[in-house]
């Protein structure tokens, strides 16, 4: 049994990769200040410290003898928009003070949520090691909080992964408007019979990733020794269409709703070629098409 700590452990992720480390043994700490999390999330074994990352005389203590950090507390990017300075302050400067606190208190192993964002819009297949050219606020602080990552393991020896996640969706996932992911705001909007609010055209092509899919890359990058100092693309290699996106929820939930169209949002990115088959050659993990997903299970669309 080792000892975990899952920053944003109220969240729609940190909340996921908590259940599976309990289920499998382990003794799990998590923080998180529910700037965006739900303790209704947090499994009852956590042990929950309600504190943000930046305060780390707060919550250092709880960082001795833990083996592995998974960071997931972040900024959302529908939030950057409102607050560029407090987006940076979490995902930046937040990773930053974590980063400092292991080395303090001997963490082994730091395993970082990074974000397709931090590429930018790319022409061509997106591979980890092409050059990361942001056009959003959030993408622009979670690179920052990725450079840090990347320093600390060059320069100081410290064990860490990146993994930079691809519009996630499953069970718990945010369906406000403002705050959720597309695939469960369009989810409660159908069911609901409410319009969807689609920006821009619709022609934005996603590549969509179940939380379980992500859960096995978190844990695969923590038993894999050979993860140490690398950064993973996580994604499936199929896209969507936000249009595709309605019409196949639509299909799904049997109910048909009205399409609204608004103005693009600001960083938007049209296109996401995702190649992650370093992540399937190195740590044996591999991401299903959203259609292959929903067609076998409910798998989390349908509102609890």
């Amino acid at each position: 049994m080792s000892k975990v700590l899952i920053t944003g452990v109220a969240g729609f992720i940190g909340s996921h990769i908590a259940e599976r480390l309990i289920n499998d043994g382990h003794e799990v700490y998590g923080i998180d200040d529910l700037s965006s999390g739900y303790t209704e999330n947090i499994p009852k074994e956590v042990k929950w410290i309600p504190e943000d990352i930046c305060k780390p005389e707060r919550y250092g203590y709880f960082l001795d003898g833990v083996d592995v950090i998974f960071h997931n507390a972040a900024s959302k990017k529908n939030i950057c928009l409102r607050d560029p300075a407090r987006d940076m302050q979490v995902n930046g400067i937040g990773t930053l003070i974590l980063l400092q606190e292991c080395m303090k208190h001997g963490v082994r192993k730091f395993i970082h949520a990074s974000t397709g964002s931090v590429y930018g819009e790319v022409i061509g297949t997106i591979t980890e090691d092409i050059p990361r050219k942001p056009v959003s606020y959030y993408g622009v602080s979670k690179m920052a909080g990725e450079s840090y990552v990347t320093l600390f393991n060059r320069t100081f020896g410290l064990n860490t992964t990146v993994l930079r996640y691809f519009h996630v969706y499953g069970s718990r996932q945010e369906s406000s408007q403002d705050r959720g992911g597309v695939v469960a705001i369009f989810s409660r909007k159908i069911q609901a019979r409410e319009d969807l609010i689609i920006h821009g055209d619709g022609s934005q092509r996603r590549v969509f990733t179940h939380v379980d899919d992500i859960v096995r890359a978190n844990i695969s990058a923590w038993s894999i020794v050979e993860s140490c100092g690398k950064v993973y693309n996580c994604a499936s290699s199929v896209q969507y269409s936000v249009r595709d996106l309605s019409a196949m929820l639509m299909n799904y939930f049997d109910r048909a709703v009205k399409i609204v169209k608004a103005d693009p949002l600001p960083g938007d990115i049209y296109s996401f070629n995702v190649n992650s088959c370093k992540i399937k050659n190195e740590l044996g993990v591999s991401f299903r098409p959203i259609n292959e997903v929903y067609e076998n299970t409910c798998c989390g669309l349908c509102m609890e």
